[in-house]
């Protein structure tokens, strides 16, 4: 064969190779979807992608399957969703505090949080919450810092485990106040609780977890992270309201997809996310599960990944964190 004929069926094999995922992407999407969750049925997570999958299959007209991938702080699922093709029929839903965290927290993680994927947007914040045992001496936050400093070693915080957000966002906020607080672990934030509940620890940093304990009296909230009071807990003041204004921790939620997606795959559904994310009904619902709903663009929660990264990373060497 000489080189001419060589040369026109290279071109052809190129041009033809980079039509196929374009004229794809127009007919994007063509079939059923799948929305990874990294964590086990019937938890938070699983409640939040079937509210999202359910409206997001009925604006695009495909199903929304979704599949339940748990383990290791919800990175084996996350690996999954990395190693599937770049075609966006498949996704997966993550909080950026944790998702970030895991590349200093485990050392034979596979992906990269930000390089490995493509942001498809973000539907909503957590935000967390100082909660005391209703014993506790301290009756605000004001009382608790000045107690808390005044006797140095003394008291100790609850956590849902070493390096999940819990703990991450005390450890932030303890670095912050200037406070020395003495962590004790737990497995999940139910046992955590309960145990502050209980006086067996003093002091815990829990999200939407804490909320119906605190309303029924049985945990003191102190402050909360965000921007606006929280509609469950509007008594509770924001740390930007008291001794802290430069101090907040959230959990940015949003949808990825393997990087290498499409542009235009990117566009239908961050618009059928948005879409989503401003229906009252499902607004409604994730109220309930304590995310303040808010629709953001790809490059947005690209950003918002960026900056995550950053700040958890430097803080886990820091405070020299390992699992």
């Amino acid at each position: 064969m000489n080189t001419t004929i060589q040369s026109i069926i290279a071109m052809l094999l190129f041009v033809l190779g980079g039509v196929a995922p374009r004229a794809e992407a127009q007919t994007y999407p063509d079939r059923y979807i799948r929305l990874v969750v990294p964590f086990a049925p019937g938890g938070a997570t699983d409640v939040l992608g079937r509210i999202l999958g359910k409206r997001i299959s009925e604006i695009i007209g495909r199903q929304v399957v979704i599949e339940n991938h748990p383990g290791a702080g919800g990175t084996i699922g996350i690996d999954f969703a990395a190693r599937a093709p770049a075609d966006g029929y498949t996704l997966v839903l993550v909080n950026a505090l944790p998702h970030t965290a895991s590349k200093k927290l485990y050392s034979n993680l596979k992906y990269d949080p930000v390089t490995s994927f493509a942001p498809i947007g973000s539907f909503g914040t957590i935000h967390y919450i100082l909660v005391v045992n209703p014993q506790f001496p301290a009756k605000d936050y004001d009382a608790f810092v000045k107690l808390v400093r005044s006797q140095s070693g003394k008291f100790n915080y609850a956590s849902s485990g070493m390096g999940s957000a819990p703990h991450l966002a005390m450890e932030l906020f303890q670095r912050a106040a200037g406070l020395d607080i003495a962590h004790v672990p737990y497995q999940g934030s139910g046992p955590a609780l309960k145990d502050v509940v209980g006086g067996h620890v003093a002091i815990a940093f829990d999200n939407v977890a804490a909320v119906p304990l605190i309303k029924a009296g049985r945990l003191r909230a102190l402050a909360a992270t965000g921007t606006r009071r929280s509609l469950s807990l509007p008594d509770v003041p924001l740390f930007t309201e008291v001794e802290m204004p430069g101090f907040d921790v959230s959990g940015k939620w949003g949808m990825l997809a393997p990087a290498g997606v499409p542009e235009r795959v990117v566009s239908v559904l961050n618009d059928a996310l948005t879409r989503t994310v401003k229906d009252p009904a499902v607004r409604e619902q994730l109220l309930t599960q304590g995310i303040d709903p808010e629709a953001g663009t790809a490059r947005e929660f690209e950003a918002v990944l960026v900056n995550e990264l950053k700040k958890w990373s430097r803080l886990i060497e820091e405070a020299n964190i390992k699992l």
